[in-house]
């Protein structure tokens, strides 16, 4: 069985419980990750009888997570009640840009994602541009083009070469004076509790970045950080980071 199997058949004994499957998304790319199912997941919520955003966070066992995720990106980041343009990177289920769209009231709300079946629910957001995405790059986005640009729950899941190039993608993108956040498993998340469950887990579904590594280079590319915030994560926590662009 391929790697992509294994991943997915853990994962489904995993999310059984909550009517949820991973299916691969519509690339053929070994670095683009499985996903959610738009149908099942948006079925299981409405059975609940609860959000789409709050189903997600309980199966991932951190209720209001992506409240707290947004909550801390808007302080850190000072952004005001309007932005020109925002740029999100694997919008996913669109629930951080929803939230995100109903604090800043964005122009346009450019979004990446692979996954096929979330892309009616997504463009359905306030002034959503859906761009083409090849999985790696935002070619789509112009150079110093956004005041904004953020993904949630991404690079936590992706292979490290493939975070490290939207990484350096959205330092491209974001104007002088604008926004980048994005959370990862850096050395400071890892206490003793988290890798202990995670040993004992065996979960291996997980990416780490070394912090100071990623400061570096960062700033190296005119990104100075703004601060950083622990969100949780389905048997530990992943770091919030945002930076300014000089």
């Amino acid at each position: 069985m391929s790697v992509f199997g294994t991943t997915r058949d853990g994962l489904n004994r995993a999310l059984r419980h909550f009517g949820v499957q991973v299916v691969r998304g519509h690339s053929d790319d070994p670095a683009i990750q499985p996903f959610l199912s738009a149908r099942k997941t948006l079925t299981a919520a409405r059975r609940a009888g609860i959000s789409v955003e709050d189903y997600i966070d309980r199966y991932s066992a951190a209720p209001g997570a992506t409240a707290e995720s947004v909550d801390a990106l808007l302080r850190l980041a000072d952004l005001g009640e309007h932005v020109e343009r925002v740029c999100e990177i694997g919008a996913g289920s669109g629930r951080y840009a929803a939230r995100v769209i109903a604090a800043t009231h964005p122009g346009t709300y450019e979004i990446y994602e692979t996954a096929a079946d979330w892309l009616p629910r997504l463009r359905s957001l306030p002034n959503a541009a859906v761009r083409p995405t090849d999985g790696h790059t935002l070619s789509a986005t112009a150079t110093e083009s956004v005041d904004l640009v953020h993904a949630h729950k991404l690079f936590v899941y992706i292979p490290l070469v493939v975070a490290i190039g939207y990484i350096d993608e959205m330092a491209r993108v974001v104007r002088p004076g604008g926004t980048v956040a994005f959370d990862v498993v850096n050395e400071d998340c890892l206490d003793d509790a988290m890798t202990k469950h995670w040993v004992s887990s065996r979960a291996t579904i997980y990416g780490m970045i070394s912090r100071s590594w990623l400061l570096d280079r960062l700033a190296q590319r005119g990104l100075s950080l703004l601060g950083g915030h622990f969100v949780p994560l389905s048997g530990g926590r992943t770091e919030l980071l945002v930076f300014r662009r000089a």
